[in-house]
């Protein structure tokens, strides 16, 4: 099941989301309106997502090397942010689509069987 946020929610939505999902498993898919596709290969934790007008910021935590780096993501001109739902309720992707209609989903690792 998906859900559209409506912009005026936007921020807290992303504030309380942010909330419930701090240190999962997140990876990005970027599907383009032509048709492109490109999927992240390497999978972070999740730390926090805002809003500042049409600007999401999406902040994760790399843990794979030595020391901890963080990774930030601005994505511009954002029209649409939808949250779809996994089999036990548990928000599974995070999805953010531009003027162009791109869009960039931020998948998490499932609580139901641990894929993302």
């Amino acid at each position: 099941m998906s859900k559209s946020i409506e912009p005026g929610s936007w921020k807290s939505f992303l504030e309380e989301f942010s909330e419930r999902n701090r240190d999962r498993r997140a990876r990005f898919e970027l599907f383009h309106h032509d048709g492109d596709v490109k999927e992240e290969e390497q999978e972070a934790h999740f730390e926090s997502a805002g809003v500042e007008g049409d600007v999401v910021t999406v902040k994760r935590i790399d843990r794979g090397g030595r020391a901890a780096r963080e990774l930030t993501i601005n994505l511009p001109n954002i029209h649409g942010i939808s949250v779809q739902y996994d089999t036990d309720g548990s928000e599974d992707t995070l999805e953010f689509t531009n003027q162009n209609g791109d869009m960039t989903v931020l998948h998490f690792e499932s609580k139901v069987d641990g894929d993302s």
